[in-house]
């Protein structure tokens, strides 16, 4: 190519990659020539661009940032941006590697590991097997054998898990309330508890309370309790199960622990509930 040599794969994505919502359309790899200068341009496409080694600056929009070995950077569709070599005699020649995405759910893959079209560069993000998993991607992108797929969504959900451990901290959830309360209607019938839950949000237990309450009104423990019980009504009153088949299903370990805390809640032991509620027959 005229300003760098590269080399090139493209995919055909399977239906089965494109239920998935994100795929792979095309990769490659290249080593600039001197005067490297790419835009301005507007991509149809999310493209993740790796910098191996040297030097590139990239303008998007009315802002400009410099990138060197080990960053990452995405141009994101109808962005316009440029890109060239940052000229420095003693830098590396720059060397980069690239793979094209496209899908519904590619924006928010993208979202997820802190990129953003006002925010589009990682910095130090090529650490331990990302280089190995470029490759993996490279030399599969383009194979069509029947089940080839399968390895193509593998290593490009490797790719996101590894560039997701570069930049996200435990803790650092932006939506962690939301993503607690997912944690408890998904596995409120485990067992879990608040620690459970404070664990998972990676915040300060009393941070937890004061904003759930803040958010939802009740407290996270009344919460889980709030998604028992109601169940527990459920199975009660909608199904043949016993108390005690109930009691295990809600993760309660004995009978007695869970009639406490329904007569608690509900002023009447699951037996009396169940009788006073179950439909009458016709």
């Amino acid at each position: 190519m005229a300003f760098e040599y590269a080399e090139m794969k493209y995919c055909i994505p399977s239906d089965m990659e494109r239920k998935g919502g994100i795929w792979i359309l095309r990769t490659g790899r290249s080593m600039a020539k001197p005067h490297y200068y790419v835009g301005p341009k507007i991509s149809e496409n999310y493209t993740l661009h790796f910098v191996l080694s040297g030097k590139i600056t990239l303008a998007y929009g009315d802002e400009e940032v410099t990138l060197s070995e080990g960053d990452v950077f995405c141009l994101f569709p109808h962005t316009r941006y440029s890109y060239w070599e940052t000229n420095h005699q003693s830098e590396p020649t720059l060397r980069t590697q690239w793979v094209t995405l496209n899908g519904e759910f590619a924006v928010s893959a993208l979202n997820r590991i802190g990129l953003h079209p006002h925010k589009p560069f990682i910095r130090n993000a090529m650490k331990a097997e990302l280089p190995g998993v470029l490759n993996q991607i490279y030399e599969c992108v383009d194979d069509d054998t029947l089940g080839n797929e399968f390895a193509r969504q593998k290593w490009l959900y490797q790719l996101f898990e590894l560039l997701a451990a570069a930049t996200v901290r435990k803790g650092s959830k932006s939506n962690w309330l939301e993503q607690s309360v997912f944690y408890m209607d998904s596995h409120y019938m485990e067992g879990i508890t608040v620690t459970d839950v404070v664990e998972y949000a990676g915040v300060h237990r009393t941070h937890l309370y004061c904003e759930f309450i803040r958010a939802y009104g009740i407290s996270p423990s009344h919460y889980l309790m709030k998604l028992r019980m109601e169940r527990a009504a459920v199975l009660l009153t909608e199904t043949d199960v016993s108390v005690t088949e109930a009691a295990f299903s809600l993760g309660y370990s004995n009978l007695h622990t869970f009639s406490r805390a329904f007569a608690k809640y509900y002023h009447t032991s699951p037996t009396s509930y169940r009788q006073r509620h179950m439909p009458v027959p016709t």
